[in-house]
């Protein structure tokens, strides 16, 4: 979910909340990699991929971008960078599941850059307060209109 219209759908729906994953991914607050974040900015939805590449750590099928796929692909087995976690320097292996954090070292853009079918919504680096504003406005916007638009076909 990452745009009004997907969120007033689902709770039309009779959802009692949605799940934004992506969308928030490209925020000043998500912590990751700024080349990441251009990349989230840069895809379309076509340019998701749902796999189990990166896999070492995660054995599960997941959707990331598929330029990280295929630069990963285009590497040698072993280590493509390193991310810093509480302090701590971790090796990045190639198709591990890390993503790459801000404090990303390496081929950044062969790490697991996640990405959901919504990233085509993505087209800025906003706060996730004003992202959260705008589908929640958003969402209430286009559900009073259609509730309107009901009402006039039923009176």
């Amino acid at each position: 979910i990452g745009t009004p219209r997907a969120v007033a759908m689902a709770l039309a729906a009779g959802a009692a909340a949605v799940r934004i994953g992506t969308r928030f991914a490209a925020t000043p607050e998500s912590g990751f990699h700024p080349d990441y974040i251009d990349a989230l900015i840069d895809a379309d939805g076509e340019d998701t991929v749902y796999t189990e590449k990166f896999s070492v750590g995660w054995e599960a099928p997941h959707r990331v971008l598929s330029r990280s796929v295929e630069a990963a692909a285009k590497l040698p087995e072993g280590i493509i960078g390193e991310v810093e976690i509480g302090g701590q320097q971790i090796e990045v292996p190639r198709y591990s599941v890390f993503s790459p954090l801000d404090t990303a070292t390496g081929k950044v853009n062969a790490m697991a850059q996640y990405a959901g079918q919504c990233v085509s919504a993505i087209k800025s680096c906003d706060p996730a307060a004003d992202i959260l504003r705008q589908l929640a406005e958003g969402a209430e916007t286009i559900l009073k209109a259609d509730a309107e638009r009901l009402n006039q076909m039923l009176s």
